[in-house]
């Protein structure tokens, strides 16, 4: 039997255990398009799921010296790591569209310095825009079953958004518990700093923004330039600043991994060297040496743009800052192989670098996953392995 701090009782969260094992197979053989429907939703409700899991995981390690919010919000992210696991076979039975629509909303979401009291407000209330979403979308997955005839999904839909509104509640119950201290208190701004301290030099969701993007912002550019100074090359170009404080400031972002600041980039060469070609601008003044704008290179930025922009979009790889590479090329500023090839080396180690920043920034574990020992059931069932 678990011992509780002195003075304190279980939560109903606490209380309600695990959830029950998973429901039932798929039963339903719709036809294909209604299959590619479900899809959809499945791919929408299983990138919710994850974005919620990381995001309770997050402000469970965040305000873990507040002993009620972390262990709540650990008990509730292990429930998404079994929504996730109970759609498995689902996907295999109906597959899963891929959807960025969840990490485009996380990515503004829990952001911020977000100290004390006010700081756990502001968090729960975050946390209570993503779990509603789920709540959303398994609502729709529960009447689409019931219409096609899957018993199997209709029991999965149901159970787990019965644990969203379960979370939902546990967060409105928290909310009510620290609003009026909030608003009604006045709060020590001392105390206030010394509660959002992180309790571990490795808890970095807890470094706030305005410390952890100028740093990192910073020592991406490092590296780049010492690598560029330890072999000659000039690998650090103006288009990489607009992607490492892309990385930085929304990790959570799609438009921030690795995979689309490398394709981006590359799609941006690629767009602005093809319009220089097509339109012949090569011969045109570059505007930013010489301060002399032709006809010519307005169209072939106009052109690189517009292929850039395509070109992010179906091949998923949209990265805002590639935008600047390819004007970069169409006005004439890279256009030299070796120019080209420094720009790809400097785009690479960015990707490198970034992912490893912006993963070790939102890829981390619960307090009580981290204090389980690794063969441990609370270690398996948070993580999923």
């Amino acid at each position: 039997m678990t011992t509780l701090p002195a003075g304190r009782t279980r939560s109903a969260i606490e209380r309600a255990g695990p959830p029950s094992p998973g429901p039932s197979a798929p039963a339903a053989d719709p036809p294909t398009a209604v299959k590619l429907q479900v899809a959809t939703f499945l791919g929408m409700v299983k990138a919710t799921e994850e974005q919620l899991l990381d995001a309770f995981a997050l402000v469970a390690e965040r305000h873990e010296r507040n002993y009620e919010l972390s262990r709540g919000a650990a008990t509730c992210a292990l429930w998404s790591r079994r929504h996730l696991e109970w759609l498995k076979p689902f996907e295999k039975a109906y597959g899963a569209a891929p959807s960025e629509n969840a990490e485009m909303l996380r990515s503004a979401l829990l952001s911020g310095t977000r100290p004390g009291i006010v700081g756990e407000i502001l968090d729960l209330s975050d946390l209570a825009v993503l779990a509603e979403r789920a709540d959303m979308t398994w609502t729709v997955l529960y009447q689409g079953a019931r219409e096609i005839h899957d018993p199997g999904l209709e029991e999965l839909a149901g159970r787990a958004r019965d644990h969203n509104k379960r979370q939902i509640s546990w967060i409105r119950t928290q909310i009510n518990h620290v609003a009026p201290d909030a608003l009604a208190v006045p709060l020590d701004p001392v105390d206030q700093a010394a509660i959002s301290l992180p309790k571990r030099i490795t808890a970095i969701s807890s470094i706030p923004d305005s410390l952890w993007v100028p740093l990192m912002s910073a020592a991406l550019v490092l590296v780049v330039g010492l690598l560029g100074l330890a072999t000659g090359r000039p690998w650090l170009g103006p288009s990489l600043g607009p992607t490492i404080i892309l990385v930085t400031m929304l990790p959570a972002h799609p438009t921030s991994r690795a995979w689309n600041i490398v394709a981006g980039h590359l799609i941006g060469l690629a767009a602005g060297l093809a319009a220089v070609a097509l339109l012949s601008a090569q011969s045109a003044p570059n505007p930013i040496e010489t301060g002399q704008l032709e006809p010519v290179r307005v169209a072939a930025a106009t052109l690189a743009i517009l292929l850039t922009s395509l070109g992010g979009i179906i091949t998923r790889s949209s990265h805002p800052p590639a935008a600047a590479t390819t004007l970069l090329v169409a006005l004439g500023s890279i256009a030299k192989p070796e120019q080209v090839l420094a720009t790809i080396v400097g785009v690479l180690i960015v990707a490198v670098a970034g992912e490893a920043v912006r993963r070790y920034r939102l890829d981390r574990p619960t307090p009580a996953e981290r204090m389980a020992p690794p063969s441990s059931a609370a270690r398996v069932k948070l993580r999923g392995a």
